[in-house]
């Protein structure tokens, strides 16, 4: 067991890691490598979120019960909440351990008792990485079956570093990488009620190999992650509004994955759509991970609709000086020198016509 000093050092390495310039892959492995010889386990997940829907999206992970995925997310996000992803990002308590949660009986998990125990997991330490502006991803440590449970301070330890390694994520969501591909007409993924492939559009080929670590799922026979999460959903009556996830694709493009029950079919099967997002519908989440103000999320919008600097004073009831104070400091946090790089950051998610 790690000394209370390890562990102090380890929350100071986390947050100075958390500000570095590294790539988010390599901040996730760095952690993880960290919290690994203070924690103690082997396997491991760290899937990105959706902030809005809090749906798990594509990741880095070392775990082999990869061909089973898509059980174990069907069960997290269906019946299954101990120590689960979405419970973890909307509790106060961010962190939290299966032997925890199920009073010491794992089996009463049923991804644990269907998914997890067959390849010798034992228990499960989780923490939503969530700062002020949202959850951006989770990280599971497994330990194996044979090992110790996780203790109080193993949950102390991954609860206060839930929030810097948030902000490390959050600004992953900004990176600006890729060739935009030429524009894609929307694809159709066709599931059967256990969420097994049925069929597909021709065009949903090309949206799945933009997705991260498209190649990776088809060698495990799945699809991408992100897709189970976004179907169980959708059989549930929580899915009033739709079940959806914005995931960034490969190519820089952001990609919207919505789900939906077909309507009059008597087998219970789910078409999900993959198709390239609007503006409109990346416009919060690229304002959460730039961690723009209320107001400077009004400039910005504004400017988006077309506004020029005199309408924008007219709508916002604010000076023109103030109006370029708050571009000043957009145009810092995002990265750009001017107007147009701002307009083309805030529509990139949006195939090019």
């Amino acid at each position: 067991m790690a000394s209370a000093r390890e562990r102090t050092h380890c929350r100071e390495r986390l947050e100075r890691l958390s500000h570095s310039t590294l790539d988010c892959e390599s901040i996730q492995r760095e952690a993880i490598a960290d919290l690994q010889r203070v924690i103690g386990f082997d396997r491991w997940c760290w899937p990105f979120a959706d902030p809005d829907t809090l749906l798990p999206l594509s990741g880095v992970a070392e775990h082999d019960y990869g061909p089973n995925l898509p059980r174990a997310l069907e069960l997290e996000h269906s019946d299954d909440h101990f120590a689960a992803k979405p419970v973890l990002a909307r509790r106060a308590n961010s962190a939290g351990s299966l032997s925890g949660e199920t009073g010491g009986d794992l089996a009463r998990s049923s991804r644990w008792d269907e998914v997890l125990r067959p390849v010798g997991i034992g228990d499960i330490a989780a923490v939503a990485c969530r700062d002020a502006l949202g959850c951006w991803g989770w990280i599971e440590a497994y330990r194996n079956g044979s090992d110790g449970r996780f203790e109080s301070a193993d949950i102390e330890l991954l609860a206060d570093v839930g929030p810097c390694l948030g902000s490390a994520l959050r600004r992953g969501f900004t990176a600006k990488e890729g060739d935009v591909l030429e524009p894609s007409p929307p694809g159709v993924i066709l599931l059967s009620p256990g969420l097994a492939l049925v069929s597909w559009t021709a065009a949903a080929r090309s949206w799945i190999d933009a997705l991260p670590a498209a190649a990776l799922f088809a060698g495990w026979g799945m699809l991408p992650a992100v897709v189970y999460p976004v179907a169980t959903l959708a059989r549930s009556e929580e899915a009033l509004s739709g079940a959806h996830a914005l995931e960034r694709g490969i190519d820089g493009r952001w990609v919207m994955i919505e789900a939906a029950p077909l309507e009059g079919d008597p087998d219970g099967k789910i078409a999900v759509t993959v198709r390239g997002a609007a503006p409109v519908e990346t416009f919060d989440v690229l304002c959460r991970a730039y961690a723009l103000t209320p107001r400077e999320r009004d400039v910005v919008a504004a400017l988006v609709a077309g506004l020029d600097t005199r309408a924008v004073t007219e709508r916002l009831f604010i000076s023109s000086h103030t109006v370029q104070d708050h571009l000043k400091s957009i145009f810092e946090k995002i990265g750009v020198h001017s107007r147009r790089e701002l307009l083309t950051t805030f529509n990139a998610s949006a195939d090019r016509h």
